[in-house]
């Protein structure tokens, strides 16, 4: 009686170049021999000499610890393999389908019938496969610089073998509609952007048309629909509701600096009240002098200081809208903040 392999490697023939690399990189790092593993299109590993192939086929994948699939668009389009999928999941034994390019995570919701796939090319999510392979199977792992030089290895080999990954003959009905909408998307995408683009070309023409520093400042204003107003208000309104959870408005003017890059701490002798609030509120730890960046109101203001420091990267125009009002217009600057909270 043959002895039953310990991973039974699913495959499509016409991948076979791709087959005998993933072959070596899988046993090297699993720690296993060619002989543990049975593998149809390779010498030696596949059904015995004058044996029945669907029997053998049959018996070896029941036999198995885990099955390795490898699907490939050829993967897809064969029968059979699906059927070896399809009997590995029928069996209960631990599968480890490797999503092999072009196919994408998308093709393979359908296939994997619920169980989570890695793809080919990422070495950290194979890693972790080949990992959770073995605390499945009971395989013990070799140490990790054998798997990590196999690892590369296989990467490299991959580099010029994806080229040669036969194409899919067809595609599944769900396949096809998720890329009718993105199609659509994609020209309702252009649409909005030729309709910004026109609008672009307008104000351009208009500002050319006049000089006056004022009216230009209108046109600005006409034309201008990013919102950053709107946005800038709702984060500084946020940083001004903090007042009362962090000790008061001293202290997250002190909280600002520090984000700022200042360091600062409370002033208990003119500030007393709002630095005992402090704290009281964790905020502040007296004793060790220093903020408590672990508290989740410091921890918000932050991010909003953060926010409001992003929107003037991202909208220029914040700047020069707040400096025609003559307003503090430097989010890096802590007097922008005194006047905004």
């Amino acid at each position: 009686m043959s002895k039953k392999p310990k991973i039974f490697l699913s495959h499509a023939a016409a991948d076979e170049s791709l087959v005998e690399a993933f072959e070596t990189v899988l046993a090297k790092s699993l720690g296993v021999t060619s002989a543990d593993i049975f593998c149809s299109s390779l010498e030696g590993q596949g059904v015995t000499k004058g044996g029945n192939f669907v029997d053998e086929i049959r018996t070896k994948a029941a036999g198995a610890k885990g099955v390795v699939a490898l699907i490939s668009p050829s993967y897809l389009d064969s029968p059979f393999c699906m059927a070896e999928l399809g009997a590995a999941w029928v069996l209960g034994t631990h599968r480890l389908p490797i999503i092999v390019p072009p196919n994408s995570f998308r093709e393979m919701q359908a296939t994997l019938l619920g169980i989570v796939g890695v793809k080919i090319d990422n070495e950290d999510a194979l890693a972790q496969g080949f990992e959770d392979l073995s605390a499945a199977t009971g395989i013990p792992l070799p140490t990790s610089a054998v798997r990590s030089r196999a690892m590369r290895e296989f990467q490299r080999k991959w580099s010029t073998l994806k080229s040669d990954i036969p194409l899919a003959s067809r595609v599944s009905s769900e396949v096809y509609s998720t890329a009718i909408q993105e199609r659509n998307d994609a020209v309702e995408a252009r649409d909005t952007a030729e309709e910004l683009l026109s609008k672009a070309e307008e104000q351009i023409a208009a500002l050319r048309k006049v000089k006056d520093a004022t009216a230009v400042r209108k046109i600005d204003a006409d034309f201008d629909d990013s919102g950053w107003e709107e946005r800038l208000e709702d984060e500084l309104s946020a940083i001004r509701d903090l007042h009362a959870e962090l000790g008061g408005r001293e202290i997250v003017r002190l909280l600002i600096l520090d984000c700022l890059g200042k360091e600062v701490r409370p002033d208990f002798k003119y500030y007393s009240e709002e630095a005992q609030r402090a704290v009281e509120l964790d905020v502040y730890d007296d004793e060790g002098k220093k903020w408590n960046y672990g508290h989740p109101d410091v921890m918000e203001l932050r991010k909003h200081v953060e926010t409001v420091q992003d929107i003037f990267v991202e909208f220029p125009e914040a700047a020069k809208g707040l400096r025609s009002q003559g307003m503090k217009c430097d989010p890096n600057n802590i007097r922008f903040w005194e006047e905004q909270v």
